[in-house]
């Protein structure tokens, strides 16, 4: 029974280390967090109120334009934010099937450098503002959303 027993804990094991792995290989991958949502008129429609812009001196940013966010410096998170692959200027494809709730990277709260911003084409109208973030490994989690 013993070798049995020691088996399944090193299986275990290497299924822990593979699933961590994998973690970090998504985050590492996943570098831009989403501030919102951008009207057909440059307009927010939404702004996501649990992503704070900053600005170089570390300050809110106050945004009333899109020419206001390349000011963008930095984010502050007061909640949890999806980390994903950076769509840049491209449009995001349109996916009606439902998936399975599964664990995903999302950056804890706190202040994070932002890199850039970009602007994904939405199918239905207006733009999702994307913030290119420096995420440190010790700041990624996983959530389940």
């Amino acid at each position: 029974m013993k070798p049995v027993s020691f088996r399944l804990k090193t299986t275990r094991g290497l299924a822990v280390l593979a699933l961590a792995a994998a973690a970090g290989a998504q985050a590492s991958d996943a570098t831009c967090i989403s501030a919102g949502r951008l009207d057909a008129e440059g307009r927010w429609a939404p702004q996501f109120r649990e992503v704070r812009l900053l600005d170089e001196a570390g300050r809110a940013l106050a945004t009333r334009s899109k020419a206001d966010l390349a000011r963008v410096r930095g984010v502050e998170l007061t909640q949890p934010a999806l980390l994903s692959a950076c769509t840049g200027d491209g449009g995001l494809p349109r996916e009606d099937k439902a998936t399975t709730k599964a664990p995903v990277p999302a950056a804890r709260p706190g202040r994070l450098v932002a890199e850039g911003v970009g602007y994904a084409r939405l199918q239905t109208g207006g733009e999702l503002v994307e913030i290119k973030v420096q995420v440190p490994s010790d700041q990624v989690v996983m959530i389940t959303r």
